[in-house]
């Protein structure tokens, strides 16, 4: 077995290899296509026998976290062919994804993933689900005169990412979107059909993107910057309802349309998405904002994590008045010193906390997070609570 970056030389090899494995058939046009994106990627591969046995591909991405963008990177195309599997190849390209993404300064990954339990044990966790709703058209929301305007056709790309990026950042793990993702990836896999809804003053303040089809109204993605603006397009939803028998849609898990409507009894799922992990904790926290304090915090934490090693160890974490952080590791000598004054917890925890996932109250209520009440309350009080999402798929 070799492990190895792949080149343009590769490019072949892997798509027929993600083709077997995801079974699937690309257009001479769409394999063109990927072969740009190919370039871009950093793609890791084992060699066996003389070809490629085993790749994945490391997508750059900044992601959106406590209104940040942070260097992400976004773990895709994991295959093996059938004859090479369980032997343990993909457990060592993971290994050394993260030790490029460390050096990339990429201090955060997301993946799909095809089992939340295998890649757990890599030090992925949860950190966004999603709800998925299905409404019936005598369920939609009443129609509402509102202030502002619809303009549906094809809006200049300008006018969706003023919107998209100002709500992007109110939310944990979206993705900060390039020109290009919104070209190859947003347009191509949201739906054809635009409207975006201006308020009175004629500013940009909410969109959907969407397909109208076998009377199905599929919508890929809403969003919406005030009550206004979402009464806006659910309006302009509703006014097609001769045309329509259902709607369907993803929103955050918070999302309180149910409630709003008239009879509340829809279809409704909580849908697990992606998995995050911090690839280096001392990168991740420096760049974080904790939230104000009263007087200034220090936290000892524990980590566990068997797969990137430079994160193993106890960790000094200072959190200044403002929320800006300082973190360094420990001597050996002095970690066993201070082993009854500190919170232990895995990388996987960790992840899930800072991400705003999970609080980490209830983390050490289930048994995730071990430590003395105050070192955990100190915590809890310095991650600032702001919801997970992402639109995006990967």
């Amino acid at each position: 077995m070799e492990l190895r970056k792949l080149t343009a030389d590769d490019y072949e090899a892997c798509m027929a290899l993600s083709e077997y494995a995801f079974q699937f058939t690309l257009s001479e046009e769409q394999l063109e296509k990927r072969r740009q994106e190919f370039a871009r990627h950093n793609v890791l591969g084992v060699y066996a026998d003389g070809q490629v046995g085993a790749k994945l591909q490391i997508i750059p991405f900044q992601t959106y976290i406590q209104g940040r963008a942070f260097e992400m990177g976004g773990i895709a195309g994991v295959a093996t062919w059938p004859e090479y599997r369980r032997k343990g190849w993909v457990a060592g390209l993971l290994r050394y994804a993260l030790e490029e993404m460390n050096r990339n300064k990429q201090s955060v990954s997301f993946l799909h993933p095809f089992s939340f339990g295998f890649y757990r044990k890599y030090g992925w966790e949860t950190y966004v689900e999603f709800k998925k709703y299905k409404l019936t058209t005598s369920m939609l929301p009443t129609k509402k005169q509102t202030p502002g305007t619809i303009k549906r056709g094809n809006p200049e790309l300008p006018v969706l990412k003023q919107i998209y990026d100002e709500y992007a950042a109110r939310y944990n793990g979206t993705l900060n979107r390039d020109d290009a993702w919104w070209s190859n990836s947003v347009y191509v896999k949201k739906g054809s059909q635009r409207a975006v809804y201006y308020d009175e003053s004629k500013v940009p303040k909410g969109y959907v993107l969407y397909e109208v089809k076998e009377g199905k109204f599929t919508i890929g993605e809403m969003v919406h910057l005030n009550e206004e603006a979402r009464q806006g397009l659910w309006t302009f939803i509703a006014n097609h309802d001769s045309m329509i028998d259902e709607v369907t849609l993803q929103a955050p898990a918070s999302d309180l349309l149910a409630f709003q409507l008239d009879n509340p009894r829809i279809q409704q799922e909580v849908v697990p998405y992606f998995m995050a992990r911090i690839v280096s904790v001392e990168q991740f926290i420096s760049q974080y904002p904790f939230a104000s304090q009263d007087s200034p915090v220090q936290i000892l934490l524990e980590v566990e994590d068997a797969y990137a090693p430079w994160n193993e160890g106890v960790w000094e974490l200072n959190v200044a008045l403002n929320g800006t952080a300082s973190i360094w590791k420990k001597a050996e000598t002095e970690r066993h010193a201070q082993n009854d004054q500190q919170i232990r917890l895995t990388i996987q925890t960790l992840t899930a906390i800072l991400m705003g996932y999970r609080r980490p109250v209830e983390m050490a209520r289930i048994g995730r997070l071990e430590g003395p009440a105050n070192a955990i309350e100190a915590l809890e009080k310095a991650v600032p609570k702001r919801e997970t999402y992402l639109l995006d798929f990967f």
